[in-house]
């Protein structure tokens, strides 16, 4: 009997085990079962970072239920034809950063689509920018391994373990409540082995079969609680290609030290190189400043307040206790993806440290606690705003959560800004917010001084 099961409660309660990982398949042989506990554990995911969720299953009909575009197209004609990741990425209404990939209109031929070496190239573009991809795939799909291999793991739904899946390689592995054993894709179902076996001839073969049948099931349960208590929150799983066995290429790989110390490293010096490659058109786009020239002149330094894990946190303090703070707005902890709350916009690292030692003076933040650092970028919401009407603009923007602010120009006019960010990279990720705030998110450095 299989007691009734909440996949995509299940799926939030796994996310925190993905906040070191970028790119994850999870794979399950029910295709509805699967794709819920990837939308639960991306929605968590969402309000900290953008996460895509890939469709391999073929019109999964929870991904499905999502799609709002007539557009036809999804990642398997992103893979074979060249459309653009961009173009087919839906984001979904309410959701934080959450984007859906559809499976497309392309039949999937798993043989030839899980092989690709593109997917390595995938999952480096969304490190580089700190976000994650969920990829929902079928058990039994052939060349599995090889998709897994080029990502940070796998989440097992249900009762069906691919077979070629390294222990190693399982983040988690999530199953309802039955009576029933565990099946290996490809192998024949556990129940009628035992049945098989257990199937009497003589009293002595009775008493044979029962013990090996007790034995079976505590080899059964002592399985199932290793994958439900093996520490999976704890680290990152191993990065495939750091040993010779969990490398395609283990077999042709030399034993001694030194050699493999030597091709980790090319490798690696490969996926740094291919990162940026990759970026523009495997990950989410990232924008080169609008006003290039004036990088020397940008006022980079500010203050870093305190971070945050929620939106709404943010504005509430940026509303409440870092009201009277100059330029207070927040952005992104490119490691952390909490919402970082920062201060000041100041050309020279002085003036900001000269804020942090007022901000401390006056109490607004603890002795001991802020520091200075370098956001030389944000998003221009307006330019050369007469300064009699920046309050009032100011205000209306404060009212709909918005962390816009002021910075006054050399002709006397102020810019309107957005956000401030260390790098476009970290910029990138609050791409959609200044969307769903119903600006264009022009990406520039941000020049002139606090009022």
């Amino acid at each position: 009997m299989t007691l009734p099961l909440d996949w995509s409660e299940r799926g939030r309660e796994i996310s925190a085990m993905l906040d070191s990982c970028h790119a994850v398949v999870i794979v399950g042989s029910d295709a509805s079962a699967t794709a819920e506990v990837a939308l639960g554990a991306a929605r968590a995911q969402a309000w900290y970072r953008r996460v895509a969720v890939g469709d391999l299953f073929g019109e999964a009909p929870p991904v499905q239920a999502l799609v709002t575009s007539d557009d036809p197209h999804g990642i398997v004609d992103s893979f074979l034809f060249g459309v653009s990741l961009n173009r087919i990425a839906q984001l979904v209404p309410d959701a934080g950063e959450l984007f859906i990939l559809p499976s497309g209109a392309v039949p999937i031929d798993y043989d030839e689509l899980l092989a690709l070496p593109r997917w390595r190239r995938l999952a480096a573009g969304f490190r580089e920018v700190g976000a994650l991809l969920l990829l929902i795939v079928p058990a039994d799909a052939a060349r599995l391994r090889d998709l897994v291999d080029a990502t940070d793991g796998a989440v097992i739904v249900g009762d069906v373990v691919p077979a070629d899946l390294a222990v190693a390689q399982s983040l988690a592995w999530l199953r309802s409540r039955r009576s029933g054993p565990t099946a290996l894709a490809g192998a024949a179902p556990l129940a009628v082995v035992e049945a098989a076996r257990a199937k009497p001839r003589r009293d002595r073969r009775r008493m044979i079969a029962g013990v090996a049948g007790i034995l079976l099931a505590a080899g059964l349960a002592g399985a199932a609680l290793w994958f439900a208590y093996r520490p999976f929150a704890s680290a990152r799983p191993p990065r495939r290609g750091v040993t010779p066995a969990a490398s395609p290429l283990a077999s042709r790989l030399q034993t001694d030290s030194t050699a493999l110390a030597h091709t980790d490293s090319v490798r690696l010096d490969s996926a740094a190189r291919t990162a940026s490659a990759a970026l523009a058109a495997d990950s989410f786009p990232l924008q080169a400043p609008a006003n290039a020239t004036d990088s020397a002149a940008a006022s980079a330094w500010a203050v870093r307040l305190e971070q945050t894990n929620t939106k709404s946190g943010a504005i509430l303090d940026l509303r409440g206790r870092f009201e009277t703070v100059p330029a207070g707005t927040y952005g992104f902890d490119l490691r952390t993806r909490f919402f970082l709350l920062v201060a000041g916009a100041y050309p020279t690292r002085v003036g900001a440290e000269s804020l942090l030692v007022q901000l401390r003076a006056h109490r607004i933040l603890a002795p001991g606690l802020g520091s200075v650092t370098s956001l030389p970028f944000a998003f221009l919401v307006q330019p050369d705003v007469p300064v009699a009407d920046v309050p009032s603009r100011l205000a209306r923007f404060a009212a709909r959560g918005q962390p816009v602010y002021a910075l006054r120009q050399p002709n006397g006019a102020a810019h309107l800004y957005f956000g401030a960010y260390e790098s476009p990279q970290q910029a990138a990720l609050a791409v959609p917010t200044v969307r769903e705030a119903g600006l264009t998110p022009t990406l520039v450095y941000r020049i002139g001084r606090v009022f």
